[in-house]
């Protein structure tokens, strides 16, 4: 919600061609959300509940749970705590389904100045519950400056995020509390992601889910853009190379576009629903969170709801 803080995203336009197989997305409606609901959206299939997390205040993030209907069940608005790095703004968020933790992806901003103020990224993890705040694990300082978004592989084994165009994945596993008290002690350094290529259109990436078109198709990742005056999704297919670890197997490609309007300023996170009792939460497959130009008639945030 870098807008409501003054600061200005510069993303460099980049034109990639349609998806086959995944062109045909069309816009089912538009739902609108709390505009507590800023920075990051995700989902679990298992309970049918919405994570989301967004800008506080100029110091701090917040987290919160509602039902599949958007009905707050949880909230927790200052979800970050005091660190030693100087953490203070979380982006698109993740839920981990296999070992039940939301993961948020940390880094250090300031609002007045602009920019990344101590070069490094977390990764934290807070309880879906209650949603307090259990630990968080420094990623490695010379690949990754900071953390703007994460989402987690469907068989939970990998956590993805990116550092400028280049694909990062870290392994779920060393996302724990073990690591992070080796690293409060001084005795880790930040863990280290598989760098899967320097492949995608932009550093301007927002958000992410995965998708998996059909039963026995590769899982998808699909990304937010913010190309300036344009705003994409695109898609990345991801498979695994013979030692487990994973790579792109084709090269992002546009699936969504939708110009910058007063409506639609800034875009942040992604999710992908589950059915639910024969119907899909909202109504749709693929939820994309899009800031307006915040107003005191538009205090509010939006999420373009897309089928295939």
């Amino acid at each position: 919600m870098r807008t409501l803080l003054g600061a200005v995203v510069v993303a460099a336009s980049f034109s990639w061609g349609p998806a086959p197989a995944l062109a045909r997305w069309h816009l089912v409606r538009v739902t609108v959300s709390s505009i507590a609901y800023n920075q990051g959206i995700a989902f679990s299939s298992a309970r049918h509940e919405f994570f989301f997390d967004g800008v506080s205040s100029a110091t701090n993030s917040g987290v919160y749970r509602t039902d599949a209907r958007l009905r707050e069940e949880a909230a927790h608005a200052a979800v970050i705590p005091k660190t030693t790095e100087g953490y203070n703004h979380a982006g698109d968020l993740s839920f981990d389904p296999v070992r039940k933790r939301i993961l948020l992806p940390f880094e250090c901003y300031d609002p007045t100045g602009g920019g990344n103020t101590c070069g490094i990224g977390a990764i934290g993890v807070v309880d879906p519950r209650t949603l307090g705040f259990r630990y968080y694990v420094n990623l490695g300082r010379r690949q990754i400056k900071k953390a703007m978004w994460d989402e987690i592989s469907p068989d939970g084994e990998w956590i993805w995020t990116s550092s400028g165009t280049h694909l990062l994945a870290y392994r779920a596993a060393d996302v724990s509390a073990a690591t992070a008290r080796r690293q409060r002690a001084g005795k880790s350094p930040g863990i280290v992601g598989v760098d899967v290529g320097s492949i995608l259109p932009s550093s301007g990436v927002t958000g992410a889910t995965f998708y998996r078109p059909g039963r026995g198709q590769r899982a998808r990742l699909l990304l937010s853009l913010n190309l300036g005056d344009t705003f994409e999704v695109v898609s990345i297919g991801i498979g695994t190379r013979r030692n487990g670890e994973p790579r792109f197997v084709s090269r992002p490609a546009t699936i969504i576009a939708v110009h910058r309007s007063a409506l639609n300023t800034e875009p942040e996170g992604l999710a992908t629903t589950a059915k639910g009792r024969g119907h899909r939460s909202l109504g749709a497959l693929l939820l994309w969170q899009m800031l307006p130009t915040i107003t005191p008639s538009t205090l509010f945030s939006r999420m373009l709801t897309y089928l295939p």
